[in-house]
């Protein structure tokens, strides 16, 4: 009965962020892959487009899709199509930040009030009207996360993963990217990851692990979106697998730093991790932006045009090294 209550939870969390989503991005009123093509001049201005995108619609996987889309379409270079993705990442972490305030009891009026602008709004205000209600049912499909894992809280198998996640990042790494790249939703691991910390069965440790993990697992999507397109979108989908991966090997040597960091950002559980996954994400945001160049120059000699000239990684890095220097 928990997992059936696990299910529905977290098809109505979901469920409220697509209709989130799609109520914000109608009232964006311009189409995303415009808006990249326009404002993505400089890497700052890329970032911000990616990041603002992510931030209203809460989809990365989306950010990223579009991204590797236009750049195969050759309506934009690599270096601006990093600068969109790296923001996407630091984007997504909104939703953590949304939830770690205790909003599940304004639910109903949330969605009386959704429902009421939706039905009689004009074409914005209707729109506007979507999103609330999808908030609403996005907290519902929290609250039921909660409940649903509060028996396996007690269980001895999953209090000695707990413990085992907090002692090893590296598992709890792992158990996030697996976790999301089933689910499709880094959004949800991170929403269940604060349901727990909400119930007190968790550390910050093990769960600022899980939640680096989730950044992993979501590059599944823009991987999938890069099989059977040209170098570019391929260059693209590796360009956001290679920036969550040196983000996290960056992170764990320092990780018991990062996490007294976090610790002291806030007062409460949730608090500590959303501001963590911020924290993270906006650190490995800004440490990339300032070696784009060298990035990129990896970036297309990992993935050539030209497969039959393929040298060895080691030569590759040598290669970056020596023309950056």
């Amino acid at each position: 009965m928990a997992l059936l209550f696990l299910a529905l939870g977290l098809v109505l969390f979901l469920g409220g962020l697509r209709l989130m989503s799609a109520g914000m991005e109608g009232m964006s009123g311009t189409a995303f892959a415009d808006a990249i093509h326009r404002y993505t001049k400089t890497r700052t201005s890329a970032f911000f487009c990616g990041l603002l995108f992510t931030a209203l619609t809460q989809s990365s996987s989306l950010a990223t899709v579009i991204v590797v889309g236009v750049v195969d379409a050759g309506l934009m270079s690599l270096a601006p199509a990093i600068a969109v993705i790296i923001g996407a990442n630091v984007g997504t972490t909104f939703t953590g930040q949304l939830l770690s305030f205790h909003l599940y009891d304004y639910a109903l009026p949330l969605a009386a009030v959704g429902i009421i602008l939706a039905i009689f709004g004009k074409r914005r205000i209707r729109q506007g009207g979507r999103a609330l209600t999808g908030v609403s049912v996005l907290l519902v499909g929290l609250k039921t996360m909660g409940t649903s894992l509060e028996p396996f809280i007690s269980t001895p198998w999953f209090n000695q993963l707990l413990n085992t996640t907090s002692t090893h990042p590296v598992l709890g790494v792992a158990v996030g990217a697996f976790s999301t790249a089933v689910v499709q939703s880094s959004s949800a691991v991170v929403g269940m990851v604060l349901a727990l910390a909400k119930e007190g069965a968790l550390t910050l440790a093990a769960g600022a692990a899980v939640v680096v993990g989730a950044d992993v697992g979501t590059c599944i999507t823009s991987l999938l979106a890069g099989l059977g397109a040209g170098v570019a979108a391929r260059r693209a989908a590796v360009a956001h697998l290679l920036f969550n991966i040196f983000s996290v090997l960056l992170i764990l040597p320092l990780f018991s730093h990062f996490i007294n960091v976090a610790a002291s950002s806030a007062t409460t559980l949730p608090r500590q991790l959303a501001n963590a996954h911020t924290l993270y994400n906006l650190s490995g945001a800004i440490l990339l932006l300032l070696f784009l160049t060298p990035f990129q120059i990896m970036v297309e000699k990992l993935v050539r045009s030209d497969y039959t000239k393929r040298r060895r990684i080691s030569n590759v890095f040598s290669e970056v090294i020596r023309k950056w220097f």
